[in-house]
């Protein structure tokens, strides 16, 4: 049987064949191509120019080698690895740059029910450019195209693959932190590949971790939260980020770009730029790394409840959002757009930081099984640093910056 060999920069030689190499070939996944898997990340990392096509890729490749270690079944290896493929089908452009906008402006939602939507053919995301054949392509090798996506979505009857997917230690994640460190260029995202695959083990249905593997566990969530703060949540990645989305908020406002959703990267940049006026300017801007400076940026423990709450519904309402950005504008002087608010996660807005729900179990030399956290206190200690130091930032032109810092407070309390 015919196959191919893909050369990675991450995981070397890959061999894929069958459906797998038949999925590669579809437009919706080669359309991943042209999306970057950092957004605009470049602007400060002139090496993240990665994008969802590789980072899937890899993340299938993760997917098969575990499903190797753990000895699953040949039906339930082959479900993981097309999940894992698959998961990222759904991704518009600039990747989560615009997620903050989608449950506004796309009645699909986010990313993930897009996926489920291409992979049950649903959608064509490609424009008619012979997509639509994903579903075909699964049921003529024997596999559902409901369970695999919802196997995407967390939604399977056997809790451990879905673990696999979208847990505390899972394929895509593994993925992604070597592979943005390693195209960053920051050294913190760094994690023991080869002995994670080895630590991890199913036992009474669930995916854990053997006692021996703590330290490989803990290994990537050191990784995991420095590249949240360094990478994912810094401040000028996230200035870049705001404006963009701006830029699309106010040309989704006259009317324009409404499949937005279904664009690549560059297209999108283009329809922008070629819109009169504010879209242009910020594209232009993006383009030539001319970008607002931060006013503000102040952390969760600088803001008393009532500010929080202020803060956190404008994190969840759009319009609210936009509301505050307008109000601020005025008060400086300065245009419509040329003030954004952005936020780091909610959960820093909220009293404490909900731990998340999946977190692993750790199987000990006597048989029993405890969670992650009551085995280490460093697993405790990184959940609460989930995110960087800021919670909100205020960013702007050079010019409105000092007045800025000084009107921002009473502008938004009052």
């Amino acid at each position: 049987m015919g196959g191919k060999i893909i050369h990675d920069g991450i995981h070397g030689s890959m061999k894929i064949s069958g459906v797998i190499l038949d999925l590669v070939k579809t437009p919706e996944f080669q359309r991943l191509r042209n999306i970057k898997q950092l957004g605009l990340a470049y602007l400060v990392y002139p090496g993240a120019n990665h994008t969802r096509f590789e980072h899937s890729l890899g993340a299938w490749n993760v997917a098969r080698r575990l499903s190797d270690e753990l000895n699953l079944e040949k039906d339930e290896g082959l479900i993981l690895e097309i999940a894992a493929l698959l998961h990222d089908i759904g991704h518009g452009p600039f990747s989560h740059t615009f997620e903050s906008i989608y449950k506004h402006y796309v009645k699909e939602h986010d990313h993930m029910r897009l996926g489920q939507d291409i992979i049950l053919g649903k959608i064509d995301i490609t424009d008619g450019n012979g997509g639509g054949k994903i579903p075909e392509i699964l049921e003529e090798n024997g596999i559902s195209p409901e369970e695999v996506s919802n196997l995407i979505f967390g939604k399977h009857p056997k809790k451990y693959l879905g673990q696999a997917l979208h847990g505390d230690v899972d394929v895509d994640q593994i993925d992604y932190l070597i592979r943005d460190a390693h195209y960053t260029g920051v050294a913190h995202g760094i994690i023991d590949l080869e002995r994670l695959l080895k630590v991890l083990t199913i036992h009474n249905g669930e995916l854990v971790v053997e006692e021996k593997g703590v330290e490989a566990v803990e290994g990537m969530m050191v990784a995991r939260s420095l590249m949240y703060s360094r990478v994912y949540f810094h401040h000028t990645v996230k200035i870049a980020e705001g404006m963009l989305t701006r830029a699309l908020e106010f040309a989704l406002e006259e009317g324009h770009l409404w499949d937005f959703w279904k664009m690549i990267d560059c297209r999108v940049l283009v329809e922008l730029e070629d819109l009169e006026g504010f879209p242009s300017e910020i594209v232009k801007r993006i383009k030539y790394r001319d970008l607002y400076k931060a006013a503000v940026l102040e952390s969760a423990d600088s803001l008393n409840q009532e500010e929080k709450r202020t803060l956190l519904s404008a994190y969840r309402d759009v319009k609210k959002r936009q509301e505050i950005e307008r109000a601020l504008a005025d008060a400086v002087g300065a245009k419509e757009g040329e003030v954004i608010l952005e936020f780091s996660v909610a959960d820093l807005m909220l009293s404490e930081p909900r731990l998340k729900a999946t977190e692993i179990g750790v199987l000990l030399e006597n048989g029993d099984v405890q969670p992650l956290t009551k085995v280490t206190p460093l697993a405790n200690a990184l959940k609460r640093r989930q995110t960087p130091r800021w919670a909100v930032m205020i960013a702007s032109p050079a010019k409105y910056v000092s007045d800025l810092k000084r009107v921002w407070k009473k502008v938004i309390f009052g």
